[in-house]
Parts: C-alpha cells; sequence; structure tokens
C-alpha cells in the first residue's frame, strides 16, 4: 500500500514494525560478535532510529510501554557508547598525528575489554532479541477521526525543525561550547530520522534537508569525538608524552569547530532558516 493510500494507525505500526525489524536484526549480530566495531555502530544508529520513532509517535502508542522501550534501549546505547569512545580515541588521537604513548594506548585497549565484556553480558542478561520480539505487538497505534499523516508530519516537524535551528544558532555561536555544540548534533538525530519517516509527505525539500543535517552531523561529530577523546585521556599525572597528544588534539578540535562555523554561516544563515520553517510550517496545507 503505497503513503498516500495508508491510514495514520496503518503509516505509523508499519513505520515502527520496520525499524523495530532492523533494531531486531542489528541486535542480533552485535550479541554474536560484540568485539565488531562496525555492529556496535549500526545498533546504535539502529536504536536511534526505532526510539526516533516512539518519541514522534508516543502520543499514539501506549505511554507505559513506550517508557519501558526506551528504558531497556537506554542501557544498550550506554554500554555501546562505552565501547565506542575507547574505539574513537584512538582513531582520534592518531588523526591528530600525536604519537600515541604505550602506556595510553594498552589503558584505552584494557578499557575497551572491559566495556565490551560489560555490553556482550548485557545483552545476554537482558534476553535483548527475546524482547525485541514482545514488542511487536505493544506497536498498535490509537488515532482520531481527524488526523491525517501530513496533519500529523507538520505538528511534529514544525516544532521540531525550530528547535533543530535554535540550538544551532546557539551552537555557532562563538563562545559556544563543545557540549552545545553535542546537543545540536543530538537535535540533528531526531529531526533526520523524523523526516525519514515522513519521507516524500515532509514536502519537496526533505531529501535536501536531510543532506544539509547530515553534513553537519560529520563536523559535529568530529567535534564531538574530540571533545569525548579529551575526556577519556585525562590523566592529572600523565607524562609529558601524553600532554603532547593533549596539545594536538586541542589543535584538531579548534580545526574541526572552524570547519562547523563555516558550513552553518554557508548553509544556514538567517534567510536559509526562515525559507526552512516556512516551508515546514505548509506541510499538508493543500490537503
Amino acid at each position: 500500500m503505497r503513503t498516500a493510500e495508508k491510514t495514520l494507525d496503518r503509516f505509523v505500526e508499519a513505520s515502527l514494525q520496520e525499524r523495530l525489524k532492523k533494531l531486531s536484526s542489528e541486535l542480533r549480530k552485535t550479541a554474536k560478535d560484540p568485539k565488531n566495531p562496525d555492529h556496535i555502530h549500526d545498533l546504535r544508529v539502529a536504536v536511534r532510529r526505532y526510539t526516533q520513532g516512539l518519541r514522534v509517535f508516543k502520543h499514539l502508542l501506549d505511554r507505559n510501554r513506550v517508557k519501558k522501550m526506551r528504558r531497556r534501549l537506554k542501557k544498550i546505547m550506554d554500554a555501546c557508547g562505552a565501547v565506542r569512545n575507547c574505539d574513537i580515541s584512538l582513531e582520534v588521537l592518531q588523526v591528530s598525528g600525536a604519537p600515541v604513548p604505550g602506556s595510553l594506548d594498552r589503558r584505552l585497549k584494557k578499557l575497551r575489554s572491559e566495556k565490551e565484556r560489560d555490553l556482550a553480558q548485557l545483552l545476554e542478561s537482558s534476553s535483548a532479541t527475546t524482547k525485541t520480539k514482545r514488542w511487536e505487538d505493544w506497536l498498535k497505534a490509537e488515532t482520531g477521526p481527524n488526523q491525517t499523516i501530513a496533519s500529523t508530519a507538520r505538528r511534529v516537524l514544525a516544532p521540531l525543525s525550530k528547535q533543530f535551528l535554535d540550538a544551532g544558532v546557539q551552537a555557532a555561536a562563538a563562545q559556544a561550547t563543545p557540549i552545545e555544540m553535542h546537543r545540536f548534533r543530538l537535535q540533528g538525530k531526531r529531526i533526520r530520522y523524523t523526516l525519514e519517516i515522513f519521507g516524500p509527505i515532509a514536502g519537496p525539500d526533505w531529501e535536501q534537508w536531510i543532506a544539509t543535517i547530515r553534513d553537519l552531523q560529520e563536523r559535529l561529530g568530529g567535534i564531538n569525538d574530540c571533545a569525548t577523546t579529551r575526556d577519556v585521556i585525562a590523566d592529572p599525572s600523565g607524562d609529558q608524552a601524553l600532554r603532547e597528544a593533549e596539545s594536538a588534539l586541542e589543535v584538531l578540535l579548534r580545526q574541526r569547530v572552524a570547519a562547523f562555523h563555516e558550513y552553518w554561516n554557508a548553509n544556514l544563515g538567517p534567510d536559509q532558516r526562515r525559507h526552512w520553517l516556512s516551508k515546514v510550517r505548509q506541510i499538508g496545507k493543500s490537503e
């Protein structure tokens, strides 16, 4: 059935079931091979996509069940993130051009092994794949008589777009911190995954919006990786080699912040932001 022919409840259920199926697949792959960084990355993306679907449609679902699913998924995300932080730290240090002290390399690899074990135990003890199978029956949407897919897209995307762009203005300010930039990055993920849910229903610009958000995320992700690495390797008693690595990391961080500012100013200035908000407020108005 084409999207235009679906009722809202069927659209919601199909969208969530599709994302749940992908999540279950990534859970199985990661449970079998928790050492694989690609599996961990793909699982994190699948969790984020499914979780955003729950956020978008929570008013149409059983709220208690939504809370249970999100609580369980947060534990998985935290465990995956702890492993990924170790992998990213080594990669970022290499990109910075700083020689990685042997003591730091050993510390990161030991930490990675510990976090990997924690993830494997969580996936095994929580019977994650079994529980997600049960979730298939939890995705029953209850909609009102006048609710349409397009009106729901507008109701969701209009405020989400404003939150995203306002967060971008804060993140692009000269005094902004990596924490504010990370918050903007998370807002970008939420609106990107929401646009993916609605697709062409969001209007003719939806693919361009996703492309812009993806470009922003790439730059913001690099900044966040530097900030995360700085936290992971921090050691007040570190030797000269560690201090040199930290110095090289700061240089790389400044370069990445400058690249983000350049992209933001070129692609999301005041006129572009007004155009975006104007377009998203018109979704479904021609129905």
